[in-house]
């Protein structure tokens, strides 16, 4: 049968217990219950770099557009129709230039689109390493220092805010009872809150700067050469320019791919601290786990007389006869 709480019935606390909590912790209450207690400061920073990333992206798919379509109006030039036709523009084959030529032009545009689509390439990995959510990368690693995220996806582990801050503590007032010099562990677990902004300003100002150098691939006009007539240059001519046109975009790709390394070599340097913590603090309640059997002779005797080394036999001897503390 169903079960109906007495009412009425309460716990036995004071009632003077009952709203009498610090004023600043239902201040923070209130804020971690709305989700206004962490900021991430590489957020706006952030952001700033995917939208740079954004028009970048545009700018090089718009490129790359045209380019195919200046293919697919020179692929037409260079079919072969049923002899004796040609689709050769006049001026080209009246120059002597045949459809082999046009087939070096479309070749050098197909690498252009090939190289355009490296640094596509290059940039979508950067924006998703940033900005990509439940992943494994920078993106998951700043929200989780800053506390904006309080946990992993399940399947990723990863120590958030509030362990960080825990076993930080943690180790910082062990040592300092153990008299080890003060090491600042905030500094080294957060270095990509501390630093991270330096990542993301140098990115941002390197895919700022223009992949083709401020040339515009309009300017380089290869219908409107290649359908000249009379035709009064080579085919090399027009190459060489395609070629200059996208030289640069090789070295300016080089470059962007240098980005998201750093990134990850944010999230390695963090999680190597966090790690060497994570033993040292282990090692820490190791001793003074030790120590709270040693001061009990009961106990003592498992460490004297059966798996203690000769030092920490010594140790607990040197306990015993208050030779030490």
């Amino acid at each position: 049968m169903s079960i109906t709480f007495t009412p009425g019935l309460l716990p036995n606390n004071p009632s003077s217990t009952f709203g009498t909590e610090l004023e600043h912790v239902k201040l923070l209450y209130a804020q971690v219950e709305a989700g206004t207690a962490y900021v991430n400061p590489l957020e706006p920073e952030v952001t700033n770099l995917v939208t740079e990333i954004d028009s970048r992206t545009s700018e090089l798919n718009s490129v790359k557009s045209a380019i195919q379509t200046d293919i697919t109006t020179l692929e037409g030039y260079s079919a072969t129709p049923v002899p004796p036709a040609t689709n050769l523009p006049t001026g080209w084959a009246a120059a002597g230039y045949t459809s082999s030529d046009i087939d070096d032009v479309i070749s050098a545009l197909q690498s252009l689109v090939t190289s355009i689509d490296s640094t596509l390439a290059t940039l979508s990995a950067l924006k998703t390493e940033i900005n990509t959510v439940d992943v494994d990368n920078f993106k998951l690693h700043m929200d989780l220092l800053s506390g904006v995220r309080d946990a992993p996806p399940a399947t990723i582990e990863k120590p958030n805010n509030p362990a960080l801050m825990g076993i930080i503590r943690g180790v910082t007032d062990i040592e300092h009872r153990f008299g080890i010099a003060f090491t600042n562990y905030l500094v080294l677990c957060f270095e990509t809150l501390f630093i991270g902004d330096l990542t993301v300003a140098n990115a941002k100002t390197h895919i700022d700067t223009d992949p083709f150098n401020s040339v515009t691939y309009s300017s380089v006009d290869v219908i409107t050469r290649v359908e000249a007539s009379p035709f009064t240059e080579t085919p090399a001519d027009i190459i060489t320019d395609i070629n200059t046109y996208g030289s640069p975009l090789g070295t300016w790709n080089t470059t962007a791919a240098t980005h998201k390394p750093i990134f990850e070599q944010h999230i390695t340097d963090d999680t190597a601290e966090y790690d060497s913590l994570v033993d040292k603090l282990n090692r820490y309640l190791q001793a003074y786990h030790i120590s709270g059997y040693i001061q009990d002779p009961y106990y003592r005797f498992m460490y004297t007389d059966v798996f203690g080394s000769a030092t920490v036999i010594s140790i607990a001897n040197q306990l015993t006869n208050g030779e030490i503390t």
